[in-house]
């Protein structure tokens, strides 16, 4: 029997006998919760997306979240996403068949929608038909952990095509039949997500998201895709407006500066650099440094505004500079691709040197490479991001950042964005040339971003996506007076980032960090 269930186990991609354990463990968590809270007056009617998501415990995270939001007097209505994504159909069914068997216990307290029961058989238009494809592109990035891997990758997005373009019709007839005023669905970009995402944007209703930042964290968005930080402009201006005394400023300002301190060092929570880099190449003065970001991490996918993807975007950016300017051009690798979760199938140092061989004005840098990229801030004139931090982080320290891409903060003033290819060349010319001016308010702007982002965006709570293991030892109604589980509640209810939230909560030193 052992051997069997090994094999089957193998072929599914997770443990059957580990989910039928954790299936019975949310049977009693939800059968000792009280369902019976009739919604409020101006209650905020959401529909819950519970969907197997790649064999993880983010269904269970997605269904207590909507039972949390009940119990405080909200409309709630589950819809089980039980349409196939994925090649492990076996898995992907034997999941639904669990997660359907705790559903069961809240019908008739709460509507419950199963989106099998609703596909169309009616073909795309144009538009749908383009974010479908555009969707399989982006989750074949993904699947593949880069966009230079080309093997399977016809085969994964024809499959993709398929899978979404069914889930399509099925979600636009829910989100047409329903009066929601919020969507929560997990991520925002792989699977359904994101066909979720863009349908509930189109009605007109608010789509919330999470996903999970490692290490025991919840990164939420009360407004947006969680993964791309989207709540955090709406953050980025409460709090400038809330502002109002020197303490609190200062109090932001140290924060800041001391996790920019931690993350030099190494020791911040998610270990960003080496620690014991070495000295700094004296050949890098003077430099634009092209900061990469990991192409498949559905943090950067999808939000270039000028380029395709992001090979051509590292290769058009080298080659504009090495032909336009006379500095050296330094290509650093993501510090995270050196770890396990981050690692990358993209070759960058390959793609580099096919196009521009040991140009001498080139340098490469990779991730496990002991070069700590706060040292090069130091002694480049000027940085080129996507998506990554180290925008942010270039800014407060002075130096002119230009970006391509639809980031979270490439609209919040402090950096230099392009929508076009000439603009973008043109931003490029002025920053080597010194041209752009990083002045003291925009440098105190990119300070408040990152305090936002690294400081009060990570949710730190027993209740996050990756921990059940840890949070179905509480009963729901004690996980549910958690501090950090209130506030994850207010800020999907009341539409308020959690990073301002959390803010708030620092100042009155309420604050579990």
């Amino acid at each position: 029997m052992h051997p069997l269930i090994s094999t089957l186990a193998r072929k599914m991609g997770f443990s059957p006998l580990v989910w039928l354990r954790n299936t019975h463990r949310m049977r009693v968590l939800v059968g000792g919760f009280d369902l019976t809270r009739p919604p409020k007056e101006g209650a905020v009617h959401f529909a819950i997306v519970v969907t197997p998501w790649m064999g993880t415990d983010v269904p269970w995270f997605s269904l207590v979240c909507g039972l949390f939001l009940a119990s405080s007097g909200n409309k709630v209505t589950f819809i089980a996403d039980d349409l196939r994504f994925g090649g492990h159909s076996l898995r992907f069914r034997f999941v639904v068949g669990c997660v359907r068997s705790v559903l069961r216990l809240i019908r008739g307290h709460h509507e419950i929608i199963h989106l099998s029961y609703r596909v169309s058989s009616s073909p795309l238009n144009c538009s749908a038909q383009h974010l479908v494809d555009h969707l399989a592109v982006l989750n074949a990035v993904w699947a593949l952990r880069g966009e230079m891997d080309t093997a399977g990758r016809q085969r994964y997005t024809e499959r993709a095509i398929r899978q979404l373009g069914a889930s399509y019709g099925a979600i636009a007839c829910v989100l047409q039949s329903g009066s929601y005023d919020a969507v929560l669905v997990p991520g925002g970009v792989w699977g359904s997500s994101g066909i979720w995402a863009a349908l509930a944007r189109d009605a007109g209703v608010r789509v919330s998201s999470f996903d999970s930042g490692g290490y025991g964290t919840l990164m939420l968005a009360a407004d947006g895709i969680a993964s791309q930080l989207q709540d955090i402009p709406r953050a980025f201006m409460l709090l400038k407006a809330h502002i109002a005394s020197r303490e609190e400023h200062t109090l932001v300002a140290e924060s800041a500066h001391a996790e920019i301190d931690r993350r030099r060092s190494g020791v911040d929570k998610f270990t960003s650099q080496m620690k014991g880099a070495r000295e700094t190449d004296k050949r890098f003065a003077g430099a634009v440094l092209v900061a990469l970001n990991s192409s498949w991490d559905s943090a950067a996918l999808g939000l270039h505004a000028v380029f395709e993807n992001s090979t051509e975007w590292i290769v058009e950016t080298t080659k504009f500079l090495l032909d336009t300017t006379l500095v050296p051009v330094i290509v650093r690798q993501h510090p995270a691709e050196r770890l396990e979760i981050a690692r990358t199938s993209d070759d960058y140092r390959g793609l580099l040197r096919s196009h521009f061989g040991s140009h001498p004005r080139l340098h490469f840098i990779a991730a496990d490479e002991p070069v700590n990229s706060y040292d090069l801030l130091k002694q480049v004139v000027a940085v080129v991001v996507h998506t990554s931090t180290i925008g942010i982080e270039a800014a407060v320290h002075g130096k002119a950042v230009v970006t391509a891409s639809h980031s979270y903060y490439s609209d919040l003033g402090y950096v230099w964005k392009a929508i076009s290819l000439d603009q973008y060349h043109g931003f490029l010319s002025d920053a080597v040339a010194g041209k752009h001016i990083v002045t003291p308010d925009m440098c105190d702007d990119a300070l408040y971003c990152y305090y936002l982002t690294q400081c009060c965006n990570w949710v730190f709570s027993p209740f996050n996506p990756e921990g059940f293991m840890e949070w179905c030892r509480y009963d729901l109604p004690q996980l549910s007076q958690h501090e950090k589980v209130k506030m994850t509640v207010q800020a999907l209810e009341k539409n308020v980032p959690i990073a301002f939230l959390n803010h708030l909560a620092r100042l009155e030193n309420k604050s579990i960090q």
